[in-house]
């Protein structure tokens, strides 16, 4: 029983009492009215009806303020009707509240209903929980359906174009992560066509099948990028930090596009992905989970980097910008055919041009579209 049908029951015995101590029947009569309330609601909660719910979650896994929706499947497995009841489901800290209507006996019904995918981060989904109670709110009892699920919610994706390279990229993809000698390995075998090079018959298979047999090899190189990423607090805000994310997640999506494999570094020192990681899911899970550290800087970061293989892109995303770390930025062009640096900082800062880097400020996704698109050209 709720809290006010507590209330009712003990005031209707007061009052029965007090009518029959004090020889009051209109007294004992109101207070007989309370108890009759009370038993009558206790009476339509407590016969459970035979309702079960089964839960769906489409899809498990989406972009920040994407759409995720929780399908409830309910059915009435006993004799009677059940009259329409309250599911909840803890979601994270919060909790999401639907309306299931009324079953008759063998009826099934399916609702709908929105999860908030605003924040970023793994979101445990509780059972549901199904809440009935009498029209006065005397009585309530509850039944929890279905088991645990969980909602991963990673950061925000917008287009972007993959920056241009003098690298083609295979239509085929790669044949190998690494080649022996250079990035040209071998294919297959197949049948010698006029302008082939001589020097590739391969003279083997040519005498076992009686036709000319050439080895058919074919590049392998892929454009490699390294999206590094400035998780220090003190050059973040909380909002910005955010964007910085969304920001790292749309560069290392479109450098990955055609298998091509892209890398996070943070300045925390976590590295995620390389030159054989061809999918930037796992990048787009640790980013899902990434917090503000201190530890390290970018300078060493960029320092390590430099040491490090290098590749087609290096694209390094900050907050508010030092210009003391652009000259260990332009130091990357020795290994890189291409450096940008992002500041997601505020867009009316001034950002002066550093000679060999491409500079993009922004706080906005919209607008990081828009000037990528340009430093693309």
């Amino acid at each position: 029983m709720t809290r006010s049908g507590w209330m009712t029951a003990v005031v209707g015995v007061v009052l029965v009492v007090l009518g029959f101590t004090l020889g009051w029947p209109p007294l004992a009569l109101l207070g007989a009215g309370c108890l009759v309330l009370s038993l009558g609601a206790l009476t339509l909660v407590v016969r459970r009806p035979e309702i079960r719910v089964e839960r769906q979650i489409e899809p498990a896994r989406v972009q920040k303020d994407g759409v995720a929706i929780a399908f409830l499947h309910a059915s009435n497995r006993g004799s009677r009707s059940a009259s329409a009841a309250v599911a909840t489901q803890p979601f994270g800290e919060q909790v999401v509240a639907t309306v299931l209507p009324r079953l008759r006996r063998g009826e099934q019904s399916v609702r709908a209903c929105r999860l908030p995918t605003d924040r970023r981060g793994v979101f445990a989904i509780g059972p549901v929980e199904i809440t009935r109670q009498d029209p006065f709110g005397m009585v309530s009892l509850s039944q929890r359906q279905a088991g645990d699920d969980q909602l991963l919610v990673t950061p925000r994706v917008v287009a972007l174009q993959p920056l241009p390279t003098g690298v083609t990229r295979h239509i085929e993809g790669p044949s190998s992560d690494t080649a022996p000698q250079g990035t040209i390995t071998f294919h297959r075998l197949r049948e010698y066509v006029q302008g082939d090079d001589l020097r590739l018959i391969h003279w083997k298979s040519t005498a076992r099948t009686g036709q000319l047999m050439v080895r058919h090899n074919v590049d392998t190189s892929q454009p490699y990028t390294v999206v590094v990423l400035d998780v220090r607090p003190s050059v973040h805000s909380d909002a910005t930090f955010e964007t910085a994310l969304d920001v790292a997640a749309s560069v290392a999506v479109a450098s990955s596009v055609g298998q091509a494999p892209v890398q996070l570094r943070g300045t925390d020192g976590v590295t995620v992905g390389g030159p054989r990681h061809r999918d930037a899911n796992d990048i787009l899970d640790h980013l899902t989970l990434a917090q503000p550290s201190e530890v390290g800087t970018l300078r060493r970061t960029l320092e390590g980097l430099r040491r490090a293989r290098g590749g087609t892109a290096a694209v390094i995303v900050t907050g508010r910008l030092d210009p003391a770390d652009l000259p260990a930025a332009a130091v990357l062009r020795r290994g890189f055919q291409r450096v940008v640096v992002i500041s997601v900082a505020s867009a009316a800062a001034h950002v002066p041009p550093y000679p060999g880097l491409s500079l993009i400020r922004t706080d906005d996704l919209d607008e990081l579209a828009r000037a990528w698109a340009l430093v693309g050209r």
